[in-house]
């Protein structure tokens, strides 16, 4: 099956697994987030659904073609970057900067699509390469790599949230949409506990995959670009246009920034691809 078939059919199983999640949470006593803007009707919801799920699986084949292993092991891998980089931290976003509630019934919702999405993912794509060998590294050498990928995060997220802060800010100072300005210091808090959990999502995928640097830095880049921003934006229809177009733009160009770092950080350089049963050849004693 070519390449744009299997990524229409893991968008379908999505969009399937979101909305019988969605039905199936509606029955319990569990409150959504409240949304205070019009509701369309359900075939515009459902058009903006697919286009968001469309755009969330396109972004993250990438990914799941780059990494090996069996099928259970790059099934959770892949579970758990989807689970962790966008449900969670899309829930704690939402904690701070809105007011809508309803994060127990999204947590929900998207462990149930995640999970059935993430086997599809694993199903229809990986890499028909071992995955590389990596050096084993001394405990302060790990050390001092987690400690700047944890500072790193927050200090990238700031930088670049600075050039669109003057843009946006107003919409959230308002109250606008259900928005809201949390202090800075709340800020930064969330964002150092956000780094960890991004970092432990994304240290899996690493170690799985299988080519070469600056395709992990485009395929973990694109992933955490479309986690974290551009599948939620794609459906937020009540949003100005300029708070979707910038906070897009913001959001992809701090993933690959970030993705960078992580690479450079934990990706060898040099690296030995071993097939099963061989014994491995330490190339490398650093990953950057």
């Amino acid at each position: 099956m070519k390449l744009i078939g299997k990524t229409l059919i893991c968008t379908l199983v999505l969009i399937i697994a979101s909305m019988l999640g969605g039905a199936l949470l509606s029955a319990l006593p569990l409150k959504p987030p409240l949304t205070p803007w019009a509701t369309p009707p359900v075939s515009v919801m459902i058009a903006w659904m697919s286009l968001g799920s469309l755009v969330l699986v396109a972004g993250l084949v990438p990914i799941a073609s780059g990494i090996g292993g069996r099928l259970s092991i790059r099934y959770c891998a892949l579970a758990a970057l989807l689970f962790i980089g966008n449900a969670v931290n899309t829930v704690i976003e939402m904690s701070i900067f809105t007011a809508m509630g309803g994060q127990t019934f999204l947590l929900l919702q998207f462990l149930i699509s995640f999970a059935v999405t993430a086997a599809a993912l694993a199903w229809f794509f990986d890499s028909q390469q071992p995955a590389s060998s990596l050096p084993q590294m001394a405990i302060s050498s790990w050390a001092w790599r987690v400690l700047v990928a944890w500072l790193a995060f927050p200090f990238i997220y700031l930088l670049f949230g600075m050039f669109v802060g003057p843009f946006v800010i107003e919409y959230y100072k308002s109250g606008a949409m259900g928005l809201q300005l949390p202090p800075m210091d709340v800020i930064l808090r969330t964002q150092l506990v956000r780094s960890l959990l991004f970092l432990g999502c994304s240290l899996p995928v690493i170690r799985l995959w299988t080519g070469s640097r600056w395709r992990l830095v485009f395929a973990l880049g694109m992933a955490h670009a479309v986690m974290v921003g551009l599948y939620g934006l794609s459906q937020a229809y009540w949003m100005p246009s300029i708070m979707r177009v910038l906070h897009s733009v913001e959001i992809t160009a701090d993933s690959f920034a970030y993705a960078f770092v992580l690479t450079w950080l934990f990706f060898p350089r040099t690296h030995t691809a071993t097939a099963p049963g061989m014994p491995v050849h330490v190339t490398s004693t650093t990953a950057a």
